[in-house]
């Protein structure tokens, strides 16, 4: 009988792939589509994010954009190359071009949303940082020739409907700063279809550690003359902030190397539910009648999703 999504039970999804395992840092002939472990590494992945939003919202208080990207990036790379020689995986870039231009459009990504995170509430700058997917739906069949399903496209849009109500009304007379968050969510977006793009080149690891290289030599001429007047806390606070963007670069760059990117990308919408509670929790931010309201349709819709089989999905 053929399984349509994934709607099967979680007996058969532990028999199928027994757990996790980071060492599948390997290229895409070793490692086909996989839409249920896709599903599992975009949940990890907005966790570690949305826990990574709650530290630079406080962290910008105490540290500027160029010292959070350039701890954040450092702490990553410093992870992903003790991890290779470990393993023996290696870090060589087979498609340098494409590389480059993720790497390129992924650190304005970061510039844009760590800097319109500190100045706006954090809901709202993750709300406008996550139409990322939508950006995705849009451009997958231009830029990587995936097809984008009518289902999955209604299912983006109806996920997209739910954040904007998560959104304060305010929305509709667009500040400056939200236009940052916005535009963060764009070039995210590029970035994801060249992650998509380099699985057929470069392992999973090979992206997150040259990402994280890269912001680091982007980032360490400004942040360089502050890194001795940083105290103890600050330093804590911004290494965590690293160790999430971690998680959440291996959770999100095994996702889109598991699965059709369009599909899997409207999972990543638990990140502003993820953000959300922290903004409740840490920052004093209220849930009105739209936001539980927003949060059911992007919940409903990421359940509705599991049950819709990816374009490319085989038996």
């Amino acid at each position: 009988m053929v399984n349509r999504g994934l709607g099967r039970g979680l007996g058969e999804l532990t028999s199928r792939t027994n757990r996790p395992n980071l060492s599948s840092f390997v290229t895409e002939k070793e490692m086909p589509d996989s839409p249920r472990l896709a599903v599992f590494w975009m949940i990890f992945g907005s966790i570690c994010f949305g826990t990574m939003n709650a530290l630079v919202k406080w962290t910008s208080d105490y540290a500027d954009v160029w010292m959070i990207i350039m701890v954040r990036s450092a702490v990553i790379a410093f992870a992903v190359a003790a991890f290779a020689v470990s393993t023996g995986v290696s870090l060589k870039v087979n498609d340098p071009k494409t590389m480059l231009l993720r790497c390129s459009v992924g650190l304005l990504a970061m510039i844009l949303y760590f800097t319109a995170l500190g100045r706006i509430p954090i809901g709202q700058a993750v709300t406008l940082q996550y139409t990322g997917p939508i950006f995705v739906a849009l451009l997958s069949g231009r830029i990587i020739s995936e097809r984008v399903s009518p289902s999955v496209a209604v299912l983006v849009l109806t996920s997209f409907a739910g954040i904007v109500l998560i959104i304060s009304p305010e929305v509709g007379t667009v500040e400056p700063d939200a236009l940052l968050a916005l535009g963060s969510g764009f070039f995210a977006a590029l970035a994801y279809m060249y992650v998509r793009e380099l699985r057929k080149t470069d392992s999973p690891a090979t992206v997150v550690f040259w990402f994280a290289l890269f912001s680091v030599a982007g980032s360490l001429l400004q942040s360089a003359p502050d890194l001795l007047t940083l105290d103890s806390k600050t330093i804590a606070a911004l290494v965590g902030v690293g160790i999430g963007a971690g998680g959440g670069q291996v959770g999100i760059t095994m996702a889109y190397h598991k699965a059709n990117a369009a599909w899997v990308s409207a999972f990543s919408y638990l990140t502003v539910l993820v953000a959300t509670f922290y903004g409740f929790v840490l920052f004093n931010e209220s849930l009105g009648l739209a936001d539980w309201l927003g949060g059911i349709l992007i919940v409903g819709s990421g359940i509705a999703l599991v049950f819709i089989p990816p374009p490319d999905e085989k038996t």
